[in-house]
């Protein structure tokens, strides 16, 4: 192993690399894939994508090629064609015109008997001019669901990302009791429904409404002096006690539209949380339901 790849793995905050080649290792509550000894991986925090969560790195040498991110679906959530066609609609909607592409579709069975299905895309997100490529997988034993986001790192990595990783996730399987045990996503305390309110720059009340899901998507409604105002959808990832908004939905349409936004989170408590509302200092506190 290069001095540039051992001092990148030295300084991230968890480490998984002595496990490169062990037989399993969990990636999701209830999922479990074989990490081969034919490929160069890693289990690992990827401080540029996320200080907190563990995701499966490919590497080869020093050169990393690409990360796997996983996470399990609520309850319910079992049709993959009916899933699969809502995420191409939402990115669709979230990239400059013209700039989807569906590169490859196509499905499979694990080992473990699990069923993938899987779209190979290309798009511009809104806003920005590069080209990202990525492969989704919807993985599923007809009584749990989860999703797979490969993304490449590399030119290199966006070459060999669709064979390397159905070859890594044909291993899918159910956990057994001797395999690496999963490190919880720094997301799942958050899940749940949050109420609050605040006064706005009107010196009038907003009350809030936000519902964080399991898939990291959320719901928000907004209502002011108890009238509704609006309602947005989107996705959403928690790193450094900072909340990342992508909103990709809302109406009233004729509103101000919102795209991205951060908000600190100043406080958190299990069923009480307080956020700073982007760079001002106004401040909401949220109680989670029960």
């Amino acid at each position: 192993m290069s001095n540039f790849k051992i001092c990148f793995l030295l300084v991230i905050v968890m480490v998984y690399s002595s496990h490169a080649y062990s037989d399993s290792q969990v990636v999701a509550d209830g999922l479990a894939i074989d990490l081969m000894e034919t490929l160069d991986l890693t289990f690992q925090v990827i401080p540029e994508y996320d200080e907190t969560e563990n995701v499966l790195a490919g590497w080869n040498g020093d050169e990393f090629q690409y990360f796997v991110a996983f996470s399990k679906l609520p309850a319910g959530w079992l049709n993959a064609e009916k899933w699969i066609s809502g995420f191409t609609r939402d990115i669709n909607a979230a990239s400059e015109t013209g700039s989807f592409n569906l590169l490859d579709k196509g499905n499979y069975k694990s080992n473990g008997k699990f069923d993938l299905n899987y779209i190979e895309i290309s798009f511009i997100p809104k806003g920005e001019q590069e080209t990202r490529k990525q492969l989704v997988h919807f993985i599923t034993d007809h009584k749990n669901s989860y999703l797979a986001f490969a993304t490449p790192t590399s030119d290199n990595g966006a070459n060999v990302l669709l064979s390397e990783v159905i070859s890594i996730l044909k291993t899918s399987h159910f956990p057994t009791s001797n395999i690496i045990p999963l490190v919880i996503k720094n997301e799942d305390k958050y899940i749940g429904i949050w109420n609050g309110q605040y006064v706005n720059k009107d010196d009038k009340v907003v009350q809030v409404i936000f519902e964080l899901k399991a898939d990291l998507t959320f719901a928000r409604k907004d209502s002011i002096e108890g009238k509704k105002d609006s309602v947005n959808s989107g996705v959403f990832f928690i790193s450094n006690n900072e909340i990342s908004w992508t909103y990709l939905y809302g109406k009233p349409t004729n509103k101000e539209s919102r795209t991205k936004e951060t908000n600190t989170i100043s406080s958190f408590s299990g069923d009480t949380m307080i956020l700073i509302l982007g760079n001002s200092n106004i401040e909401i506190v949220l109680k989670k339901e029960s």
